[in-house]
Protein backbone atom coordinates (compact mmCIF):
# COMPACT_ATOMS: atom_id res chain seq x y z
CA UNK A 1 0.00 0.00 0.00
CA UNK A 2 1.36 3.39 -0.97
CA UNK A 3 1.96 5.68 1.98
CA UNK A 4 2.64 9.39 2.19
CA UNK A 5 4.31 12.02 4.33
CA UNK A 6 2.89 15.52 4.72
CA UNK A 7 4.35 18.83 5.90
CA UNK A 8 2.62 20.74 8.67
CA UNK A 9 3.60 22.94 11.61
CA UNK A 10 7.08 23.31 10.09
CA UNK A 11 7.77 19.57 10.33
CA UNK A 12 7.10 16.31 8.54
CA UNK A 13 4.36 13.86 9.61
CA UNK A 14 3.58 10.35 8.48
CA UNK A 15 3.53 7.89 6.98
CA UNK A 16 -0.21 7.94 6.27
CA UNK A 17 -2.30 6.23 3.65
CA UNK A 18 -4.00 7.96 0.76
CA UNK A 19 -7.30 7.65 2.61
CA UNK A 20 -5.80 9.26 5.71
CA UNK A 21 -4.46 12.09 3.57
CA UNK A 22 -7.95 12.64 2.22
CA UNK A 23 -9.38 12.73 5.75
CA UNK A 24 -6.67 15.17 6.86
CA UNK A 25 -7.69 17.43 3.98
CA UNK A 26 -11.40 17.15 4.77
CA UNK A 27 -10.75 18.04 8.43
CA UNK A 28 -8.67 21.11 7.40
CA UNK A 29 -5.45 19.78 8.91
CA UNK A 30 -3.84 20.19 5.49
CA UNK A 31 -4.89 22.38 2.58
CA UNK A 32 -4.88 21.93 -1.17
CA UNK A 33 -1.47 23.60 -1.39
CA UNK A 34 0.12 21.65 1.49
CA UNK A 35 3.28 19.70 0.69
CA UNK A 36 3.09 15.91 0.51
CA UNK A 37 5.48 13.25 -0.78
CA UNK A 38 5.45 9.47 -1.33
CA UNK A 39 7.31 7.44 1.28
CA UNK A 40 9.82 6.24 -1.31
CA UNK A 41 10.60 9.69 -2.76
CA UNK A 42 12.07 12.99 -1.61
CA UNK A 43 10.15 15.01 -4.22
CA UNK A 44 7.49 17.21 -2.63
CA UNK A 45 4.29 18.19 -4.41
CA UNK A 46 1.05 19.84 -3.39
CA UNK A 47 -1.89 17.78 -2.14
CA UNK A 48 -4.05 19.25 -4.89
CA UNK A 49 -1.78 17.71 -7.54
CA UNK A 50 -2.72 14.21 -6.32
CA UNK A 51 -6.30 14.85 -7.48
CA UNK A 52 -7.74 12.65 -4.73
CA UNK A 53 -11.52 12.34 -5.02
CA UNK A 54 -14.21 10.95 -2.76
CA UNK A 55 -15.00 8.41 -5.47
CA UNK A 56 -11.51 6.91 -5.00
CA UNK A 57 -12.72 5.20 -1.81
CA UNK A 58 -15.51 2.82 -0.88
CA UNK A 59 -18.28 3.71 1.54
CA UNK A 60 -16.80 1.37 4.15
CA UNK A 61 -13.38 3.05 3.87
CA UNK A 62 -14.84 6.51 4.29
CA UNK A 63 -17.20 5.64 7.14
CA UNK A 64 -15.27 2.90 8.88
CA UNK A 65 -12.35 3.42 11.19
CA UNK A 66 -11.63 7.09 11.69
CA UNK A 67 -8.22 8.64 11.26
CA UNK A 68 -6.06 8.31 14.35
CA UNK A 69 -7.10 11.22 16.53
CA UNK A 70 -3.53 11.75 17.65
CA UNK A 71 -2.57 12.61 14.06
CA UNK A 72 -5.31 15.21 13.91
CA UNK A 73 -4.36 16.75 17.24
CA UNK A 74 -0.70 16.98 16.30
CA UNK A 75 -1.38 19.71 13.76
CA UNK A 76 -4.68 21.19 14.90
CA UNK A 77 -2.95 24.29 16.21
CA UNK A 78 -1.02 24.65 12.96
CA UNK A 79 -4.18 24.41 10.88
CA UNK A 80 -5.57 27.37 12.81
CA UNK A 81 -2.49 29.58 12.90
CA UNK A 82 -1.25 29.05 9.35
CA UNK A 83 -4.52 30.14 7.79
CA UNK A 84 -5.02 33.08 10.14
CA UNK A 85 -8.20 31.81 11.71
CA UNK A 86 -9.54 33.51 14.78
CA UNK A 87 -12.26 32.30 17.09
CA UNK A 88 -14.23 35.40 16.28
CA UNK A 89 -14.20 34.58 12.57
CA UNK A 90 -14.45 30.82 12.03
CA UNK A 91 -15.13 31.22 8.31
CA UNK A 92 -11.88 33.05 7.56
CA UNK A 93 -10.09 29.80 6.56
CA UNK A 94 -12.74 29.00 4.01
CA UNK A 95 -12.73 32.54 2.64
CA UNK A 96 -8.95 32.68 2.36
CA UNK A 97 -8.65 29.26 0.75
CA UNK A 98 -11.28 30.20 -1.81
CA UNK A 99 -9.10 33.12 -2.97
CA UNK A 100 -5.57 31.70 -2.74
CA UNK A 101 -6.29 28.13 -3.83
CA UNK A 102 -4.52 27.92 -7.18
CA UNK A 103 -1.26 25.91 -7.02
CA UNK A 104 -0.86 25.52 -10.79
CA UNK A 105 2.55 26.72 -12.02
CA UNK A 106 1.40 29.73 -14.14
CA UNK A 107 4.86 30.43 -15.65
CA UNK A 108 3.71 33.45 -17.67
CA UNK A 109 2.07 35.15 -14.69
CA UNK A 110 5.27 34.74 -12.74
CA UNK A 111 7.37 35.91 -15.68
CA UNK A 112 5.40 39.12 -16.14
CA UNK A 113 5.16 39.75 -12.39
CA UNK A 114 8.98 39.65 -12.21
CA UNK A 115 9.41 41.90 -15.23
CA UNK A 116 6.81 44.38 -14.04
CA UNK A 117 8.90 44.83 -10.88
CA UNK A 118 12.11 45.12 -12.92
CA UNK A 119 10.48 47.65 -15.26
CA UNK A 120 9.26 49.81 -12.37
CA UNK A 121 12.66 49.83 -10.67
CA UNK A 122 14.48 50.37 -13.97
CA UNK A 123 12.40 53.40 -14.85
CA UNK A 124 12.79 54.89 -11.38
CA UNK A 125 16.56 54.34 -11.37
CA UNK A 126 17.58 55.17 -14.95
CA UNK A 127 14.97 57.76 -16.00
CA UNK A 128 16.60 60.67 -14.07
CA UNK A 129 19.89 59.98 -15.90
CA UNK A 130 18.36 59.57 -19.36
CA UNK A 131 15.57 62.16 -19.33
CA UNK A 132 17.84 65.22 -19.94
CA UNK A 133 18.90 63.76 -23.31
CA UNK A 134 16.92 63.54 -26.53
CA UNK A 135 16.90 60.27 -28.52
CA UNK A 136 19.24 61.88 -31.05
CA UNK A 137 21.72 62.85 -28.33
CA UNK A 138 21.65 59.34 -26.88
CA UNK A 139 22.29 57.88 -30.32
CA UNK A 140 25.25 60.21 -30.80
CA UNK A 141 26.67 59.22 -27.40
CA UNK A 142 26.40 55.54 -28.28
CA UNK A 143 28.23 56.11 -31.53
CA UNK A 144 31.17 57.54 -29.59
CA UNK A 145 31.61 54.30 -27.64
CA UNK A 146 34.05 51.62 -28.67
CA UNK A 147 32.88 48.03 -29.10
CA UNK A 148 34.52 47.08 -25.80
CA UNK A 149 32.80 49.91 -23.95
CA UNK A 150 29.46 49.03 -25.50
CA UNK A 151 29.80 45.35 -24.50
CA UNK A 152 30.78 46.38 -20.97
CA UNK A 153 27.67 48.54 -20.67
CA UNK A 154 25.46 45.74 -22.05
CA UNK A 155 26.84 43.41 -19.37
CA UNK A 156 27.13 45.75 -16.39
CA UNK A 157 23.85 47.68 -16.80
CA UNK A 158 21.46 44.68 -16.53
CA UNK A 159 23.65 43.08 -13.86
CA UNK A 160 23.56 46.25 -11.76
CA UNK A 161 19.81 46.66 -12.25
CA UNK A 162 19.05 43.03 -11.28
CA UNK A 163 21.22 43.30 -8.18
CA UNK A 164 19.25 46.38 -7.15
CA UNK A 165 16.04 44.45 -7.86
CA UNK A 166 17.18 41.82 -5.35
CA UNK A 167 17.59 44.46 -2.64
CA UNK A 168 14.42 46.40 -3.52
CA UNK A 169 12.24 43.28 -3.74
CA UNK A 170 13.58 42.09 -0.39
CA UNK A 171 12.94 45.47 1.24
CA UNK A 172 9.46 45.80 -0.28
CA UNK A 173 8.52 42.25 0.73
CA UNK A 174 9.72 43.00 4.25
CA UNK A 175 7.48 46.08 4.44
CA UNK A 176 4.27 45.00 2.68
CA UNK A 177 4.82 41.24 2.34
CA UNK A 178 4.99 41.19 -1.47
CA UNK A 179 6.03 43.18 -4.53
CA UNK A 180 3.90 45.27 -6.88
CA UNK A 181 4.14 42.77 -9.73
CA UNK A 182 3.27 39.78 -7.54
CA UNK A 183 0.36 41.62 -5.94
CA UNK A 184 -1.15 42.67 -9.27
CA UNK A 185 -0.82 39.26 -10.88
CA UNK A 186 -1.96 37.41 -7.76
CA UNK A 187 1.16 35.55 -6.63
CA UNK A 188 2.05 34.68 -3.05
CA UNK A 189 5.23 32.98 -1.83
CA UNK A 190 5.09 31.00 1.42
CA UNK A 191 7.11 28.52 3.44
CA UNK A 192 6.13 24.86 3.64
CA UNK A 193 4.16 25.66 6.79
CA UNK A 194 2.26 28.39 4.88
CA UNK A 195 3.91 31.24 6.79
CA UNK A 196 5.34 34.27 5.00
CA UNK A 197 9.03 34.33 4.19
CA UNK A 198 11.31 36.20 6.55
CA UNK A 199 13.57 38.94 5.17
CA UNK A 200 16.66 36.63 5.15
CA UNK A 201 14.63 33.95 3.35
CA UNK A 202 13.34 36.48 0.82
CA UNK A 203 16.87 37.73 0.23
CA UNK A 204 18.15 34.19 -0.28
CA UNK A 205 15.37 33.41 -2.76
CA UNK A 206 15.97 36.64 -4.67
CA UNK A 207 19.68 35.84 -4.92
CA UNK A 208 18.87 32.35 -6.21
CA UNK A 209 16.51 33.85 -8.81
CA UNK A 210 19.27 36.27 -9.86
CA UNK A 211 21.80 33.46 -10.27
CA UNK A 212 19.70 30.52 -11.47
CA UNK A 213 16.88 32.41 -13.17
CA UNK A 214 18.77 35.32 -14.76
CA UNK A 215 22.43 34.22 -14.85
CA UNK A 216 23.33 37.54 -13.23
CA UNK A 217 21.77 39.35 -16.19
CA UNK A 218 24.52 38.34 -18.62
CA UNK A 219 23.41 38.62 -22.26
CA UNK A 220 22.34 35.38 -23.96
CA UNK A 221 22.93 33.34 -20.78
CA UNK A 222 20.07 35.20 -19.11
CA UNK A 223 17.68 34.20 -21.90
CA UNK A 224 18.79 30.57 -21.63
CA UNK A 225 18.28 30.40 -17.85
CA UNK A 226 14.86 32.04 -18.17
CA UNK A 227 13.91 29.37 -20.71
CA UNK A 228 15.07 26.66 -18.32
CA UNK A 229 12.97 28.26 -15.58
CA UNK A 230 9.94 28.13 -17.86
CA UNK A 231 10.51 24.46 -18.70
CA UNK A 232 10.97 23.62 -15.02
CA UNK A 233 7.60 25.19 -14.22
CA UNK A 234 5.84 23.72 -17.25
CA UNK A 235 7.13 20.16 -16.73
CA UNK A 236 8.17 19.79 -13.08
CA UNK A 237 5.76 22.47 -11.76
CA UNK A 238 8.49 23.96 -9.59
CA UNK A 239 11.61 26.03 -10.24
CA UNK A 240 15.03 24.95 -9.03
CA UNK A 241 15.22 27.80 -6.51
CA UNK A 242 11.81 27.06 -4.98
CA UNK A 243 12.71 23.38 -4.82
CA UNK A 244 15.98 24.32 -3.13
CA UNK A 245 14.21 26.44 -0.50
CA UNK A 246 11.06 24.37 -0.15
CA UNK A 247 8.82 27.37 -0.85
CA UNK A 248 5.28 27.00 -2.11
CA UNK A 249 3.73 29.39 -4.66
CA UNK A 250 0.04 30.23 -4.42
CA UNK A 251 -1.97 32.14 -7.00
CA UNK A 252 -5.06 34.21 -6.53
CA UNK A 253 -8.08 32.43 -7.97
CA UNK A 254 -8.64 33.22 -11.63
CA UNK A 255 -11.83 35.17 -12.26
CA UNK A 256 -12.92 38.02 -14.49
CA UNK A 257 -11.46 40.67 -12.21
CA UNK A 258 -8.10 38.92 -11.92
CA UNK A 259 -7.92 38.46 -15.69
CA UNK A 260 -8.64 42.17 -16.15
CA UNK A 261 -5.88 43.13 -13.70
CA UNK A 262 -3.43 40.82 -15.49
CA UNK A 263 -4.27 42.23 -18.92
CA UNK A 264 -4.01 45.86 -17.76
CA UNK A 265 -0.78 45.22 -15.82
CA UNK A 266 0.92 43.40 -18.69
CA UNK A 267 -0.26 46.05 -21.20
CA UNK A 268 1.13 48.88 -19.07
CA UNK A 269 4.39 46.97 -18.61
CA UNK A 270 4.79 46.45 -22.37
CA UNK A 271 4.00 50.11 -23.03
CA UNK A 272 6.36 51.66 -20.46
CA UNK A 273 9.18 49.15 -20.71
Amino acid sequence: METWYYWADNQEFGPVTKLELYKLFKTNVIAGYSFVRPQDSDAWLSYKELKIRRSDFTWDELNGEQLNEEELNKTAEFATEAEGISDANPNSDKDKDSVWNDVSPHPWRRYFARWIDISIYGNLIFYPFISPYTPEQLTNLLQLLTLTQLLAILCLAPMTLLMLVVLLNTALSGVIGTTIGKYLLGIKILNKNHSTLSIPQTLKREVLVLIKGFALGLPVLSIITQMYGYFDLAMDKITSWDKNMGTVILHRKNNGFQYLICILSISLYLYFS
